[in-house]
């Protein structure tokens, strides 16, 4: 379950501590569904049905399912942040593979808690909505950062951008036992090659 995140309603109120603890159970209710059905397939009356309550209950709390994700991805945020600091200078690259290893690791364990909020926010990104187009650029930031700092001078931005995508595209499967006959242990190593190859390159 996630943490709890505490913020204001849409009508900028600071919730007592019974409304704190309502508007966490239809957050996480909203997670939960999103782990199972596809995130459009998802109304407001599944959210507060689940939690025992009403449509109007949520629409105190939260002004649409989005805000419910994009509130979720605060967390996500967060915890990347923390598990990717130590990673931010690029000195994790000097390592070799095993650096490379580490990152990955690192990544792909923090993401795939949080695959469900992942998942919309990397979809729905993709469709340009401008609050999600934030909130995935908060997410995917820290790797950013780890990987610019390691990457060759002069090619950062683009190997950075297509080791950015792979790894989101990669937390999509983290869940998966077998993915074309590749386990999660072998596709995070070829992941890794990747990472390790691209930060080496001396260019073409």
């Amino acid at each position: 379950m996630p943490n709890r995140i505490v913020t204001r309603t849409p009508e900028r109120r600071v919730p007592n501590q019974r409304g704190l603890q309502t508007r966490q159970k239809l957050l996480d209710a909203t997670i939960e569904l999103l782990a199972t059905r596809p995130y459009r397939d998802i109304k407001v009356m599944d959210i507060a049905r689940a939690v025992g309550t009403s449509p109007a209950t949520f629409y105190q709390y939260f002004t649409d399912i989005e805000g419910v994700v994009l509130e979720a991805s605060r967390l996500l945020v967060k915890e990347t942040n923390a598990a990717l600091a130590g990673f931010e200078d690029g000195a994790w690259s000097s390592d070799g593979l095993p650096g490379a290893a580490r990152l990955v690791d690192a990544v792909l364990d923090g993401w795939s808690g949080h695959l469900p909020v992942m998942r919309v926010l990397t979809a729905v990104a993709a469709e340009r909505d401008p609050r999600f187009v934030k909130a995935y650029f908060a997410a995917t930031r820290p790797l950013v950062r780890a990987l610019t700092a390691a990457a060759p001078s002069g090619e950062g931005k683009e190997l950075v951008h297509a080791l950015v995508s792979g790894l989101t595209a990669a937390t999509g499967h983290e869940n998966a036992g077998s993915v074309q006959g590749l386990t999660k242990r072998q596709r995070r190593r070829g992941l890794a090659r990747l990472v390790h190859a691209a930060v080496t390159t001396t260019g073409a």
